[in-house]
C-alpha cells in the first residue's frame, strides 16, 4: 500500500479516524486472536492430559488383567496342593489305622503267649519228669523182643509168648501207619 499524506484538516482527521479504525479492528482482531490462542492452549492441554489419564487408566486396567491372571493360576496351585494334600491326608489315616490294627492283632496274640510263670513251671516238670532218660518206642520194642527171647529160652508158657508177640506185632502195625 502506498502512504497517504493528507493536506487539509479535514483530510487528516478522516485519516486518522482510518487508522484508529483499522488500529481498534487489528487490536479487536488481535484481542479474538489471542483469546482463539488461549482458548486452543487449553484445549490442547485438555486433550493432552486426557491421553495422559487414558495412558494411566489402560495402564491400570493390564495391571488388574495380570494381577487376576496370577491370582487365578495361584488359586488353581492351591486347588492342586489342597487335592495332594488331602489325598496324603487320607493315605496317612488309612496306615494309621492299619498300625493300630496291627497293633491289637499283635497284642492279642502276646496275652496268648505263655508267660515267664508258665514257663517256668514247664521247666520245674521238665527237670522232674527227666524226659532224656524216656524209652523211645524203638527201645521198647527191642526190650520187648529181647525179654520174649529170654522167656523163650526160659520156655515158661506158651501163651504168654503168644500175648506178648500180639503186643509187637500191633505195635509195629500202628507205627507204620504213622511213619
Amino acid at each position: 500500500m502506498q502512504e497517504f499524506n493528507p493536506q487539509n484538516q479535514i483530510e487528516n482527521q478522516l485519516f486518522n479516524q482510518e487508522q484508529v479504525q483499522q488500529q481498534s479492528q487489528n487490536n479487536t482482531s488481535s484481542k479474538q486472536n489471542v483469546e482463539i490462542e488461549q482458548i486452543a492452549n487449553i484445549i490442547t492441554d485438555l486433550d493432552r492430559r486426557l491421553r495422559i489419564l487414558e495412558e494411566r487408566y489402560n495402564n491400570i486396567r493390564k495391571k488388574i488383567q495380570l494381577t487376576d491372571q496370577n491370582i487365578l493360576e495361584t488359586e488353581r496351585g492351591f486347588v492342586k496342593e489342597l487335592k495332594i494334600l488331602n489325598e496324603d491326608n487320607l493315605k496317612l489315616k488309612k496306615d494309621v489305622s492299619d498300625y493300630f490294627e496291627k497293633i491289637s492283632i499283635f497284642n492279642d496274640e502276646i496275652s496268648q503267649a505263655a508267660k515267664k510263670t508258665d514257663i517256668m513251671v514247664i521247666e520245674k516238670y521238665l527237670d522232674l519228669w527227666d524226659p532224656k532218660n524216656f524209652v523211645t518206642r524203638k527201645e521198647l520194642r527191642e526190650y520187648l523182643k529181647e525179654k520174649i527171647r529170654l522167656e523163650k529160652s526160659d520156655s515158661t508158657s506158651e501163651k504168654e509168648d503168644t500175648g506178648l508177640k500180639k503186643e509187637i506185632n500191633e505195635e509195629d502195625e500202628s507205627e507204620e501207619y504213622q511213619d
